[in-house]
């Protein structure tokens, strides 16, 4: 089955080309394709992704246990799992249902400084909650707020492109009602 375009797609292009580039933390609602989007977009831009999901994969919550150094972070990983090629430059870490361990949101600033490592999470609105997290990396972190399919995307799902997307949209603007 053929993946559907998503607007998030190209955002997660703009945010891999810039060089200042932070970890970067999606949100949004329940079940509306963030992860598919970060595991698709990870697919194709990065030599090794490291993935872990802090509601199947529970163990991982202890990553951060020893505290929030990059390093120690790494260790505590592959402690877990020694199969995981980390590679600077070449690597992204996917941390998937943060609301899950609202300790990772306070090690975003670690990766940052450090920069070895490029870093997305994704997580629930509904579950992330600002006050259970130790310290928010507020200036080290990028947040972005994924919607549902809207009617350009559905538009792009159904075959329509760009083009004729634009075409449609100019055509409703001179609609009177």
């Amino acid at each position: 089955m053929k993946r559907l375009r998503r607007k998030i797609d190209a955002i997660l292009v703009d945010w891999a080309v810039n060089q200042e580039r932070m970890p970067l933390i999606i949100k949004g609602a329940r079940q509306i394709g963030k992860t598919e989007a970060i595991s698709n977009f990870a697919g194709q831009h990065y030599q090794n992704v490291i993935t872990i999901n802090f509601v199947l994969q529970k163990e991982y919550r202890s990553i951060f246990d020893d505290g929030y150094e990059v390093d120690t972070i790494l260790r505590n990983i592959s402690f877990l799992n020694p199969a995981l090629k980390m590679e600077p430059g070449n690597t992204l870490i996917f941390f998937d249902e943060l609301q899950a361990c609202p300790d990772c949101a306070t090690s975003l600033k670690a990766f940052k400084l450090d920069g070895r490592y490029d870093v997305i999470c994704s997580g629930s609105l509904m579950g992330i909650s600002y006050q259970e997290i130790e310290s928010n990396s507020v200036g080290y972190k990028e947040d972005i707020t994924m919607y549902p399919l809207d009617f350009e995307e559905y538009l792009w799902a159904k075959g329509y492109s760009d083009e004729q997307v634009e075409i449609l949209y100019q055509h409703m603007k001179e609609l009177k009602p």
